[in-house]
């Protein structure tokens, strides 16, 4: 059992345990919830328990299911599109304001990071690569001017990163082209690009991942447009 949560945080802590553990693939798509089990994991009551999976199902990433508890829910290929290009938008958005104001520490520790994830990868690191990942990203829009734009792309980048595992999981075979394309970006932004350059950077950075995850979506179910 994990060490208790502060008071006041429980419903959080919750919270945070399952969409941690979509995100590294414990909880796959489909699998099963056992509340019991998860108040004792996390050593919280079942209010609070409950309450930090009706927060999930509201977010559509977990669901209750009548007579059957509570479970992962898959998402469709086509809502999970639409999920992912709001995000593109946004956060292309977000990377064009902040590229101006991205410093040459923050282009250093970018790269850093990105050099991790290709280590992950490498290792066969899921979790690593993931959270890297968000590290990366994070980075870009953190100077942000637009707050409300950022704390937006902030509280729904763990949403985004369980959507996408839930639906596809990892796809090694695009890391090495993501790792390409984050480095051509830093070298743009070091380089003094417009900033609609930028955005359009991020934007179809973030657009080929879904192409990507959509064929490899649509190859595993057999699905058809």
């Amino acid at each position: 059992m994990q060490d208790r949560p502060a008071p006041g945080n429980k419903t959080q802590h919750v919270y945070d345990h399952v969409m941690e553990r979509i995100v590294d693939g414990t909880f796959a798509a489909g699998s099963a919830i056992n509340i019991g089990v998860l108040a004792e994991e996390t050593g919280v009551s079942l209010i609070p328990t409950r309450e930090a999976l009706r927060r999930l199902e509201s977010e559509g990433l977990i669901e209750f299911v009548f007579h059957r508890g509570v479970r992962v829910r898959e998402l469709g290929i086509e809502e999970y599109r639409e999920i992912m290009q709001t995000e593109a938008v946004l956060e292309g958005l977000a990377a064009g304001m902040s590229a101006a104001l991205l410093t040459a520490a923050d282009i250093a520790r970018a790269r850093a990071v990105n050099r991790r994830m290709d280590d992950a990868y490498r290792a066969g690191d899921f979790h690593g690569y993931n959270e890297g990942s968000l590290e990366f990203h994070g980075i870009l829009r953190a100077p942000c001017p637009n707050r409300h734009l950022r704390d937006m792309l902030d509280r729904g980048q763990s949403r985004v990163a369980a959507v996408r595992a839930s639906v596809v999981g990892y796809r090694g075979t695009l890391a090495v082209r993501l790792s390409e394309e984050h480095e051509h970006m830093l070298d743009r932004i070091e380089a003094g690009a417009p900033a609609d350059e930028i955005e359009a950077l991020m934007r179809a950075h973030r657009e080929g991942t879904i192409a990507a995850d959509s064929e490899g979506l649509l190859r595993k179910t057999g699905a058809s447009t």
